[in-house]
């Protein structure tokens, strides 16, 4: 097993039958194959001397099979030479089935508050959609709105899954957040790979029903560690903007200034027109 850096994770491999222990993974290069030197060794039927390799940089998570017999599936669908990975992912080499988790459960928020009703869709809840990458629903998306119902019954989102029952979950979408609420399933559900049964989500997570994967299209919703930015948060850098716009002192005029009160004018303009565009821009994010 591979040296734990001090650093905080990326991601963690997680084995599905304990073929291997969990890896902690950070930026850089993690061979994976059957020979000494690699940094995940797997003495299993199937799995080439080297294997794959993952690379995680600027570019995101990336599996890279350097083995063009190696048999490597992604959420099963095969891989030949390269995917983008996603937390959550499901590799499968040859046999052994590795998933893709955060480096600690803990990152998941299960804080869930009680469901309420919505009236009105604001158009960022409008935007909010599920994308299909596994299962039936591949290359589907699914509308969320204000409220998703995810079972097997007719009235959401159906699901051909064993043992899902009629009323699984539901997503529900407010102008401040998205949340995941279990209806008393049997097992729960998974986000980024974990197992939960309520979860606050994010932009690009990943959601798991069995075999259906889904993951979550949300404009204008903050990414994971982030938080919607509110007035509280506003006011300060809007108070900045207009004190900058304030702070412009220009020179008295007079009845034939020779065109610099034209000039001053066309500055002033421009302050405004920077301080409207900060507006819109913490308005948006």
């Amino acid at each position: 097993m591979p040296a734990i850096s001090t650093i905080r994770a990326l991601m963690r491999l997680s084995f599905s039958n304990v073929e291997h222990a969990d890896v902690l993974v950070d930026n850089g290069v993690t061979g994976i194959g059957s020979a000494q030197g690699n940094a995940v060794m797997l003495a299993a039927d199937g799995v080439m001397p080297w294997h794959a390799r993952l690379v995680i940089d600027k570019r995101g998570m990336i599996l890279e099979v350097l083995d063009k017999q190696a048999r490597t599936h992604v959420n099963a669908r095969p891989v030949v030479e390269r995917a983008l990975l996603r937390l959550g992912d499901v590799i499968n080499f040859d046999a052994v089935a590795v998933m893709l988790k955060p480096d600690s459960d803990a990152i998941i928020d299960t804080r869930v508050p009680p469901e309420t009703s919505v009236a009105d869709a604001s158009e960022e809840i409008g935007r909010v959609v599920l994308r299909g990458v596994s299962g039936a629903h591949f290359g589907k998306t699914v509308k969320v709105g204000t409220r998703l119902l995810i079972g097997s019954g007719p009235n959401g989102l159906d699901l051909d899954e064993p043992g899902m029952a009629e009323r699984h979950a539901v997503i529900g979408a407010s102008d401040d957040a998205i949340h995941l609420r279990d209806l008393g399933s049997t097992n729960g559900s998974e986000v980024n790979g974990i197992r939960v049964r309520n979860a606050v989500l994010h932009p690009g997570d990943q959601i798991s029903f069995g075999r259906n994967r889904f993951v979550l299209e949300a404009p204008g919703y903050p990414g994971r560690g982030q938080s919607m930015p509110t007035p509280a948060n506003m006011a300060p850098a809007i108070t900045q903007t207009f004190d900058a716009i304030q702070m412009a002192d220009p020179a008295p005029s007079t009845a034939d200034d020779g065109g610099t009160g034209i000039w001053w004018l066309i500055a002033a303009a421009a302050l405004i027109g920077l301080g409207i565009a900060g507006l819109i821009w913490f308005g948006n994010y």
